[in-house]
């Protein structure tokens, strides 16, 4: 069947692939000149004719949104060169996956749309991009293997023209993403009403951050954000031994606002940095004043860093190097945490320079991410944290979850065997309960923190917590947990 990467709509002198090949060679701006495809403004030129083409008892048309998962990262990992011929395979992918008659546009650098005259099929398309796109590319010398977000607009349900049928699908697409990615999804009501609450959320975030960017510059007090402390406590001693530091954004109107919503907005509009920056000098302040416990040991302050503060590179070493200076904090009392998903973007290089200054360093969430056991044991790690998902499966009662607490014990004892075997602590997140505690202990983890011992604490607390926790507690359990 003849699968056209262009439509006549698109461009009036094209037809098929040689059209749009003709039209870039005469600068066409309508046409990509990379992958031969229409441009955005093309791709809206059809979109509207479709819809005007469209009679009372004809079906609109669908829309498909694409955007190439991971695509970035690929292209700074092996070149602009392979990140082009990339591009022109995915093109040639999603062009072989479309019906007769549909329009494939290129509208930015790793996006894609598709026009598909009958909606009927749109889904069966979908389910066939992700698997298109999904399969390996050996491109340039390399071997990549890449995934699809799609979002699917129906018109006129999801927009009876071609403003309000593109948003709608864009809409779906960023659902698809927040969802985990390598997914499709159809546009619903709902999602522009959450998309309209993030975009509020974002302003609320932008406003704060401008109001106090000269605080945050100077690790003063910042209206609205707080850094709270959870407990940290090692398991055969019973011991505190530190803090982690986590940030709180306390709204005048919404109240505290999760970071698992603030955060992640603020990696995307690129002020994560300036508040990373903030909460790094905060707490070393802090733990620098902190006593040491009754026959303990200082204790230490783990602090999160995003993969995109340790893509700066030296700029990040040099930020955490001036946080110990000016904070007077022993760099062996700073625990620097980052994801997995950093270690995929080259950050030994600032690691062995973090290490260098002499603090320890954490890879958080573990058993969540894509590292490899041979990239794990080239990177200077002193502690594997075991993601709270683990720990929450081992509190499932009944038959049906048997099988699921027994996995999730088994996975976090492989986890703290492989910590002990590498010389590295491990730590359980998220431990609540007396039995998940237990557990835990079993499988061989060091260390743990949770709601079990308490929950992270404004830093006014934290004096009467370190008194109150002072003793051993584990073996105490009654007059210390809350």
């Amino acid at each position: 069947m003849e699968k056209p990467s262009v439509s006549a709509e698109a461009s009036p002198n094209a037809s098929g692939t040689s059209g749009a090949v003709s039209a870039a060679q005469g600068d066409d701006p309508t046409v990509d000149p990379l992958t031969k495809l229409p441009t955005r403004r093309a791709f809206q030129q059809a979109l509207t004719q479709a819809f005007a083409r469209v009679t009372k008892d004809q079906a609109g048309p669908a829309l498909l949104a694409l955007d190439l998962d991971r695509f970035q990262a690929v292209n700074d990992s092996t070149g602009i060169v392979t990140g082009d011929l990339l591009l022109t395979r995915a093109a040639a992918r999603i062009v072989g996956a479309v019906p007769q008659g549909s329009t494939v546009a290129r509208i930015s650098g790793d996006e894609f749309t598709v026009l598909i005259p009958d909606a009927s099929a749109a889904e069966a398309v979908a389910e066939r991009l992700l698997d298109l796109l999904g399969r390996t590319y050996a491109v340039n010398g390399h071997t990549v293997t890449l995934s699809v977000s799609i979002g699917l607009a129906l018109a006129p349900q999801h927009g009876a023209d071609a403003v309000s049928l593109l948003r709608s699908a864009t809409i779906a697409l960023h659902a698809a993403e927040a969802d985990g990615k390598n997914k499709w999804r159809v546009f619903d009501p709902a999602m522009q009403a959450h998309a309209s609450a993030q975009q509020q959320l974002e302003s609320d975030l932008r406003a704060v951050l401008e109001l106090n960017r000269r605080e945050l510059g100077s690790a003063m007090a910042v209206e609205q954000f707080e850094v709270h402390y959870q407990p940290q406590v090692d398991i055969g001693s019973g011991r505190l031994t530190g803090f982690e530091a986590l940030v709180r954004w306390r709204h005048p109107d919404r109240g505290m606002v999760s970071p698992m919503l603030f955060i992640p907005l603020l990696e995307q509009i690129g002020l994560i940095g300036l508040l990373g920056d903030w909460v790094l000098n905060t707490a070393c302040r802090a733990a620098a004043a902190w006593p040491v416990p009754h026959g303990g040991k200082p204790l230490t302050v783990s602090v999160n860093v995003s993969p995109i503060q340790l893509r700066e590179g030296r700029a990040m070493v040099a930020s955490v190097a001036r946080a110990l200076k000016d904070s007077g904090l022993d760099p062996l009392r700073l625990d620097i945490e980052i994801t997995e998903s950093a270690m995929l973007r080259d950050a030994l290089e600032t690691l062995q320079s973090l290490k260098g200054l002499g603090v320890g360093l954490s890879l958080d969430d573990f058993g969540t991410g894509f590292s490899s056991l041979s990239q794990l044991a080239g990177y200077p790690f002193d502690r594997l944290k075991i993601d709270k998902s683990f720990v929450d499966d081992l509190s499932g009662m009944g038959s049906k979850q048997t099988s699921v607490r027994d996995r999730a014990f088994w996975m976090i004892k492989a986890i703290a065997s492989l910590g002990s075997g590498l010389g590295i602590g491990t730590t359980a997140e998220g431990v609540e309960t007396a039995g998940q505690l237990d557990q835990v202990r079993s499988a061989g983890v060091t260390h743990m923190q949770g709601y079990l011992v308490a929950r992270p604490l404004p830093e006014a607390q934290v004096r009467a917590q370190i008194d109150r926790l002072s003793a051993p507690l584990l073996t105490d359990r009654p007059s210390h947990l809350e």
